[in-house]
């Protein structure tokens, strides 16, 4: 994979029309059903899951769908949610525009779980991202999980199928730019901005809120041919998930 546009900025429409049309593979292989297993149990009428960040609503309608959950959909950007609204409609969704750090329309310990995928590496401003998760962390129900999926800091550089974050090479520090090229399902790629956090500056955000030191997974993807053959994700991890509790 190669860069071959400019990044683009993860608010603007036009990083949303190619956001809608990215080969999500990889992520519906490894985010999606960890997600979904660290929820299970959990769902139930008028039990509610807020999807933090939720983009075009491909979590959301998982967890609608499949989990049986009532999701709260939020983020950001208008432009993606205008997508999550027409493409991932449910009557079990919700979708809302917010300011990505105030929650101040939920009461505290409200709701039964929280899941943030991709969005933390999205956002430059660690203080922004400190103030959400305490948000975060303030309306979850006692005990209610908390999940949280990025990009793997340490698989910086690595050519996976559908996505490469970071130069080969190239070492990155805590707040650092780092270019992230994404396959789209015609096999083009987009470029969109993305920040550079070590997996203890996620800790920290999360410890910083009130939260336990969370449980850390690498999933990656069986061979199933040559090893010469095999894709990177069977040997690196592309995603972390964190799990951890109010």
């Amino acid at each position: 994979m190669t860069a071959d546009d400019d990044p683009l900025g993860w608010d603007t429409s036009a990083a949303a029309g190619a956001y809608r049309d990215r080969d999500m593979r990889l992520a519906e292989s490894l985010i999606f059903p960890a997600v979904l297993q660290r929820l299970s149990g959990g769902s139930g009428p008028g039990r509610l899951a807020l999807d933090v960040g939720c983009g075009t609503g491909a979590v959301a309608a998982r967890l609608a769908g499949t989990g049986g959950w009532t999701v709260q959909g939020i983020d950001p950007s208008a432009d993606m949610l205008d997508i999550a609204r027409a493409d991932r409609a449910h009557p079990r969704i919700s979708y809302r525009l917010f300011d990505g750090r105030s929650l101040d329309w939920l009461a505290d310990d409200s709701v039964d779980a929280a899941v943030c995928c991709l969005v933390y590496c999205t956002d430059p401003d660690d203080d922004r991202l400190a103030g959400l998760t305490a948000e975060i962390r303030r309306v979850l129900r006692p005990g209610a999980p908390y999940v949280l999926a990025d990009l793997n800091p340490a698989a910086t550089g690595v050519a996976f199928s559908t996505l490469r974050h970071g130069e080969p090479g190239v070492v990155y520090g805590d707040g650092d730019t780092v270019a992230t090229l994404l396959r789209l399902r015609d096999g083009s790629t987009m470029t969109g901005v993305t920040y550079h956090r070590s997996l203890d500056r996620y800790r920290s955000l999360l410890t910083g809120a009130g939260f336990p030191s969370p449980a850390v997974e690498l999933p990656t993807l069986p061979a199933d041919g040559p090893a010469d053959q095999a894709t990177a994700e069977t040997r690196v991890a592309p995603y972390m998930i964190l799990t951890t509790h109010a």
